[in-house]
Order: structure tokens, then sequence, then C-alpha cells
């Protein structure tokens, strides 16, 4: 479908397979996107202008989230990776607007990547694995 493209995952095998794309409408907006976090990524969560909430992951950690403005949208996430109890994990990810405000959380490493949606694209879902914590995320990009 041209109205979506998908970055590559990042992270480890482990846990189960999600992907957001049948509930990401075409041309869709998050409104806030939020995180759970202590050492590690414990949850990723979008909402959407329309009202939908797309959220991996466990409970654990610390919850933050970023309202974003009416003219704002999500381009950039910057994420880290390492080990916890032999699965690899995300250890930190750092979600960047238009704007240039942040959100960000968890555990830097020396084993990062930076995703950014196309140019005239938009950070707007997840796929990847996901269990008690993220421990592997690609982004849904929907036109802006």
């Amino acid at each position: 479908n041209p109205a979506y493209q998908l970055s590559d995952q990042f992270g480890g095998p482990h846990g189960d397979y999600y992907n957001d794309i049948t509930r990401v409408p075409a041309g869709a907006r998050a409104t806030t996107v939020a995180l759970r976090t202590g050492a590690r990524v414990d949850q990723v969560s979008l909402t959407l202008a329309g009202g939908t909430t797309l959220t991996h992951g466990g409970s654990g950690g610390t919850a933050a989230s970023l309202t974003l403005g009416g003219d704002e949208y999500l381009t950039t996430a910057y994420l880290c990776q390492a080990q916890k109890d032999g699965h690899t994990r995300i250890f930190y990810a750092r979600f960047t607007t238009n704007l240039g405000r942040t959100l960000a959380g968890g555990t830097t490493t020396s084993t990062c990547v930076t995703r950014t949606a196309p140019t005239g694209w938009q950070i707007a879902g997840f796929h990847g694995r996901s269990g008690d914590a993220v421990d592997k995320i690609g982004f849904v990009y929907t036109r802006r």
C-alpha cells in the first residue's frame, strides 16, 4: 500500500510479534507518544488523532509522555539495545518531533541506531517484538 512505509526493526528475536499497520489509518498522526522506562524500555505507546492507542511491552518502569501540538509530528527515533538475562532488548528510546521536542527514557548503550521518517512522512505506529519489555521495534510511517 503506497500510503505506508515500514522501517527496519532493531532489537532481539524474543517476545511476541506485533504490527500496528492494520490499526493505523492512512495519513494518521500521533497526538501523544509515551514510554515506560527504568533501566530499559518497558513499554512504548502512541495515541493517534482518531483516538486509537497503540501500546507494546509491559507495565514496569516509570511512565512519561509527550503531547504533540497540532502542527507537530514524530520524525525520529534513537534506539539502543543490549542483553538482559540472555535476551536482546531495547534499553533506550528517544523520540524527536519536527519541532525538536523529545521524549526519552532508559539507559544508553554502545549499540544504537537512528530511524528517521522519510521526507514528507511521520512515525504513526510500531512493529516488532515485545513481552514484559520491548525486545524489538520498527516504525510504521504515514504521509503527512
